[in-house]
């Protein structure tokens, strides 16, 4: 399962991991896959895991640069306040414990 927050921050940001935790956990998939620009995004991650006391956790994050082709699609759905101050985008690997 897999979401691309794009340029989305918090409080929005949250909102939207939180619904697709939701959807993961009831689903059947193995994994899930966040994409996002937002900062606290990992640790909120994280607490919610830990809060919720759902059977998951961070298997992986890794970093990128924001591409030409992420700056080309956020300028037509966001204000570039939104990520003018951002260089990179993480990607979070939650996966269901065994």
């Amino acid at each position: 399962m897999e979401i691309n927050l794009q340029a989305h921050r918090c409080p929005t940001a949250q909102i939207l991991m939180n619904r697709a935790l939701e959807a993961f956990m009831a689903s059947e998939a193995t994994e899930l896959v966040i994409s996002t620009i937002e900062p606290s995004l990992l640790r909120n991650t994280e607490a919610r895991l830990a809060g919720l006391d759902l059977k998951a956790e961070v298997a992986s994050v890794h970093s990128r640069e924001i591409s030409d082709k992420d700056l080309q699609i956020w300028q037509e759905r966001f204000d570039e306040d939104d990520y003018g101050d951002v260089k990179n985008v993480v990607t979070i690997a939650v996966s269901k414990a065994v």
